[in-house]
């Protein structure tokens, strides 16, 4: 037989896990689709977030490996831009630039 003390504290472990789900979510086939929507959610946001931090990572590499220092200036603006197609095109433009300030210079229409 628990006491009242044990009992509450046992609750209190269950409660405090983030990993709840929502109370209405009881039936089976409810639950499992729940739970693939929120895998699938999860799994795009890391996967973009890992694209990101590579191409992130690489243009400051290409850089690097090309002697080019960049300024903690320039580091800064590469690790704030997210946008993938942003990124793709700074990959580009960090093989053929002299200066890491050039990457973030808009292209001139030819």
């Amino acid at each position: 037989m628990t006491t009242e003390s044990e009992a509450k504290n046992g609750s209190q472990q269950r409660d405090s896990t983030p990993w709840r789900l929502p109370s209405d979510i009881w039936h089976p086939t409810v639950r499992r689709a729940w739970l693939e929507a929120a895998e699938r959610a999860w799994s795009e946001g890391y996967a973009e977030t890992f694209e990101r931090r590579r191409l992130q990572r690489i243009v400051l590499k290409l850089l690097y490996w090309r002697g080019i220092e960049a300024s903690p200036d320039v580091n800064a603006r590469v690790f704030a831009t997210t946008d993938l197609d942003r990124l793709r095109i700074l990959r580009g433009r960090a093989y053929d630039v002299t200066d890491p300030v050039d990457l973030f210079t808009p292209e001139q229409p030819e």
